[in-house]
């Protein structure tokens, strides 16, 4: 659906400070399109306008909008991220500034997967909270706002915006260790050449001194040795044995255990220290990825051997191993959308094709997944019977900018098949065609094509 003139009428009715008007459009439209970032902006600049000058009470907006609270309370119980944002901006239209609602209204945007809105929302109030600088008494709640605005805008790959997120909380609290970590990594990972600042023309544009660089390239550099893995894994572990409590070096010793292809020790130490940090989505998310390997190198091992039943057996718990890790990192890190396309393959690999196609739906946003969610969205529409839908998705993935030939033939396969299941001859035919102009040998396809004729 076609917003834009409805953002038009919205956008003019703030101009004119018609707020009261304005901040009815922005809900309509939002209720429509809650991720629309332009129109949640507008909305949050018609509250500051409606409320400039004025003190509004908390206590009076806790008050008029108790319903509102109450259904956000029960939409978020109920999973439903939608209408758990809907409530949230009917009670902030009351008492825009208060913190709590707005970083509840945060987390809901999160859960729903609306990134952009998130960023909006979190960044508006960091803005805010930020205002009295760091006398004030909102500076914890400005840092919070300021990372989660940062993490979501990472998260879309608008990493500049994402490092001006970090800049300012570390800018207003110094000693925001999380804010300087994230901020660390960033620039580690190479982000700021990826974000695409105009004048550097590569990452020693930017780090011109030379011992720096020389710091960071030894910082990133991944491919040591074995037998230099192997010597730092026996220095880890006789630290370990003298602070056997040490959580930061349980970490660091479990995931290097794992570097070194020792899952069960890896998982030794990572459980443990996933019990004593529950909320590190980091941590939870390599849990999960050690468990799915030790599992498929089980089921390797059992294959050698051949033993049939076994690897019928671990097959069948790695699929529940796979949706529970999956799933555990998206509800510690909403935004990894990342963590989102993983759980849609593993919900989709599991029948469960709605939550699937949910999923898929918001990993499409990071250009990453794009053709790969557009795939796995297609397969599941096409296991529920939805075929016109099914083939939407498999021509948009073609579409993409970004496919690649080997997942251009896959595409092409798949639609093939779900054609030729349906009796449609003609475009079965048309898409295996377009296989053998790239790879007369791939699959079965010159035998489908000659049945077919």
């Amino acid at each position: 659906m076609d917003l834009s003139k409805h953002l038009e009428k919205a956008d003019e009715a703030r101009k004119r400070r018609n707020f009261p008007l304005a901040i009815g459009l922005y809900h309509q439209i939002l209720d429509l399109d809650p991720d629309m970032e332009a129109a949640r902006k507008g909305l949050r600049l018609a509250l500051d306008g409606k409320f400039e000058g004025k003190n509004a009470s908390s206590s009076l907006a806790y008050v008029s909008g108790i319903l509102s609270l109450v259904s956000a309370k029960i939409a978020g119980l109920t999973k439903n991220p939608r209408g758990q944002v809907r409530s949230l901006e009917r009670f902030l239209a009351s008492g825009p500034d208060l913190v709590g609602p707005n970083l509840a209204l945060g987390r809901a945007l999160e859960s729903g997967g609306w990134l952009k809105s998130a960023f909006t929302v979190y960044r508006h109030l960091a803005e805010k909270l930020s205002a009295t600088g760091r006398s004030g008494d909102k500076v914890a709640e400005a840092g919070f706002a300021w990372r989660r605005a940062g993490a979501a805008a990472y998260s879309m790959g608008r990493i500049q915006e994402a490092m001006e997120c970090y800049r300012s909380a570390v800018e207003l609290n110094p000693r925001d260790q999380e804010a300087l970590k994230a901020r660390k990594d960033l620039a580690a990972e190479g982000a700021i050449e990826k974000g695409g600042f105009d004048r550097a023309r590569s990452s020693r544009d930017l780090i011109k001194d030379k011992t720096r660089q020389q710091k960071l390239e030894k910082a990133q550099r991944i491919h040591r040795s074995k037998e230099e893995l192997e010597g730092e894994r026996k220095e880890l572990e006789g630290e370990l044995k003298k602070n056997p409590d040490d959580l930061p070096l349980m970490k660091k010793l479990g995931a290097l255990r794992g570097r070194l292809k020792d899952y069960g020790g890896a998982l030794d130490l990572l459980e443990r220290a996933l019990t004593l940090d529950p909320g590190d989505s980091k941590l939870a998310g390599l849990v999960g990825r050690y468990q799915v390997l030790e599992i498929e190198a089980q089921i390797r091992r059992a294959e050698k051997l051949g033993d049939d039943t076994k690897v019928a057996r671990l097959k069948g718990e790695l699929k529940g191993v796979r949706l529970r890790s999956t799933r555990a990192r998206v509800e510690a890190a909403p935004t990894d959308l990342a963590a989102r396309f993983e759980l849609g393959l593993a919900l989709s690999e599991n029948g469960q094709h709605d939550e699937a196609i949910a999923e898929l739906q918001k990993a499409i946003q990071d250009p990453r997944f794009q053709v790969d969610s557009l795939r796995f969205l297609g397969k599941s529409f096409a296991a529920k019977g939805l075929v016109d839908l099914a083939m939407e998705q498999f021509q948009k993935a073609l579409d993409s900018k970004g496919v690649k030939e080997e997942q251009r033939l896959e595409i092409l396969f798949e639609m093939g098949q779900l054609a030729e299941a349906n009796g449609d001859k003609e475009a079965a035919t048309h898409a295996y065609k377009k296989i053998l102009a790239v790879d007369i040998g791939y699959k079965d396809v010159s035998k489908r094509l000659e049945a077919l004729r």
